[in-house]
């Protein structure tokens, strides 16, 4: 047991532990922790990640609790500085840290209870964390329990206990006496002192694998089928792949050690080539052959890996899980047979047709009430929109349209803020041409969330089906109340539009909403033009009867 991990941090739950401290004092945060250092532990990839996942807790579920002032997207950005940072938070500085708030130094001290409990060396990892945060807090223990989960599940998914299969003597088996088992265990000690060497050239020859593989299936992603979100997940497993072969001693690219016990003229696996390796009878076979690479050389860290670094083993199978799920995407399958909440929102989507913007200062009663009228109106996508409101209010309003368009069959978006989008549980996120674009937002709402992108021209709306968008403002048509342009693309780009969206595969293929200055007087004209879609405001929230208004509307939209 090497005297840096005995009774004090893993580099893995250093990394949490400092995370959690900078970004709640940055933020301000004066109460319990607790939800932060859950947040922190899900961003790096540990067993800890890896089992608030299989508990179905994402950043969706925990964004929820995170006390006012950060968002998902603030903690994920502050993680990559951390990440490149050295933190000093090990046994040198010990447990805590003297400006740590009280609620912090008891959760500390129950991960250091939990570690003397559940640990041989009393090392505090990150599933120690986790643990110790589930006991300490009781808001995050009803989060748990939500998903089924009880204390008692969440121990055994983080300490299994080792079970032996009793032993079974066939007819005329001997057991051995005690000289045999000497002599074995003398081998055993032998063996195990000349094969930790080997052990590391099994994962050098791994992880080369598995990174190659991974490339493929990225230019694949990328290249063939033009999928943004596929390439992006693969490029991130495979840059914490390479992250996570620094962790081990030995490792390390460059390494001398590794590149020593590394033998290929000597392989004597090398040689060994089945007719079918060379060649691939379809582009699919290239995909599936490399799925497999990745999924078997992941398996295979993660087994050998535990004889060197536990929590690199956690991190190979939390790979590994995530590959299985991007299997899924290339194959175009939603897990275990059923849609996705992505996809059920992208189906939904597909049979909107009526959009509503909800801006306060438009409406002509209180924004709640429009709110109601225009959902019981047949409105199938509202969106908030407000500029001059703080982050907290936001998030409040927020929320409860979330909760009100649940409850209505409809699709609530947010205007601008992916990260509030992914706090409050929104559908989606729309954003315009000069705010992130369409691959920043992905990253924080993932593939469950729709992306939305204003366009003002033909060339904009290609790059915004380019982009992995979900769907397009087109516009604006006419002249609006909610902003200012000098100029109008008007009905020729609703024109250009449906032409644009037809020739690649029908109008219906990619979703798209004619919006700027539409109203029950002119949307004929905008039909005409080869709308099916319209987004609108003021029209409807500052109209005398917002529910009246809204059916009108719908009912003059075509069935899509």
């Amino acid at each position: 047991m090497s005297r840096s991990r005995a009774w004090g941090f893993t580099p893995a739950a250093e990394r949490t532990v400092e995370l959690c401290r900078r970004l709640s004092r940055d933020a301000g945060v004066q109460e319990d922790w607790s939800a932060v250092l859950l947040f922190s532990l899900l961003r790096d990839e540990s067993l800890a990640s890896a089992c608030l996942r299989d508990c179905g807790i994402g950043a969706g579920e925990l964004g929820q609790v995170l006390p006012a002032g950060l968002s998902a997207e603030y903690v994920w950005g502050f993680a990559e500085q951390i990440e490149s940072e050295g933190s000093g938070c090990g046994v040198a500085r010990g447990l805590t840290d003297i400006a740590d708030p009280d609620c912090f130094r008891r959760l500390l001290e129950r991960a250091r209870e939990v570690a003397r409990r559940e640990t041989t060396d009393g090392a505090i990892t990150s599933a120690v964390l986790l643990l110790a945060v589930y006991e300490h807090s009781a808001e995050l223990r009803m989060l748990f329990g939500s998903r089924g989960v009880s204390g008692q599940q969440l121990q055994q998914r983080l300490f299994p206990c080792e079970e032996f299969e009793p032993l079974v003597l066939e007819p005329g088996e001997l057991v051995l006496g005690v000289e045999e088992r000497s002599e074995l265990s003398e081998l055993s000690e032998l063996s195990e002192s000349v094969s930790e060497d080997g052990v590391l050239r099994v994962l050098d020859a791994c992880l080369n694998r598995a990174r190659e593989g991974l490339r493929v299936l990225e230019d694949y992603s990328r290249f063939v089928c033009d999928d943004g979100v596929a390439a992006y997940e693969l490029k991130s497993v495979r840059h914490e792949l390479c992250q996570a072969e620094q962790r081990v001693e030995g490792l390390q690219p460059g390494s001398h050690r590794r590149l020593r016990n590394r033998d290929t003229t000597g392989d004597v696996g090398v040689g060994v080539t089945l007719a079918t390796e060379r060649e691939r009878g379809s582009l699919w076979s290239v995909v599936v052959a490399n799925l497999r690479r990745v999924q078997e050389s992941l398996r295979s860290l993660e087994e050998f890996g535990k004889l060197l670094d536990g929590e690199f083993a956690a991190v190979m199978k939390g790979l590994r899980y995530r590959v299985y799920v991007l299997e899924q995407r290339l194959c175009g399958v939603s897990g275990a047979g059923r849609s996705s909440v992505g996809d059920q929102r992208r189906v939904r989507l597909q049979q909107s047709r009526l959009y509503v913007l909800i801006t306060e200062s438009q409406c002509r009663g209180s924004w709640q009430e429009t709110v109601r009228l225009v959902l019981e109106g047949g409105a199938d996508i509202v969106q908030l929109r407000e500029k001059q409101l703080g982050d907290a209010e936001l998030l409040r309003r927020a929320k409860w349209l979330c909760g009100e368009c649940e409850s209505a069959g409809a699709l609530f978006v947010m205007n601008d803020r992916p990260d509030l989008a992914v706090l409050s549980g929104a559908a989606g996120v729309h954003t315009g041409q000069e705010e992130l674009g369409a691959g920043e937002c992905r990253r924080m709402v993932t593939r469950d969330g729709l992306v939305g992108l204003s366009t003002h021209s033909v060339s904009q709306l290609r790059a915004a089906v380019t982009a992995g968008a979900d769907y397009a403002g087109v516009g604006p048509v006419f002249p609006s109340t909610t902003k200012r342009f000098v100029e109008f693309p008007g009905l020729e780009f609703v024109s250009g539009a449906a032409g644009t969206c037809s020739a690649a595969g029908g109008a219906q293929d990619f979703p798209w909403f004619a919006i700027g200055g539409i109203t029950e007087l002119n949307v004929c004209e905008v039909l005409a033009a080869g709308a099916c879609r319209v987004a609108v405001g003021a029209a409807v929230t500052a109209s005398e009867d917002p529910r009246g208004m809204a059916a009108r509307l719908r009912s003059m939209l075509s069935p899509i």
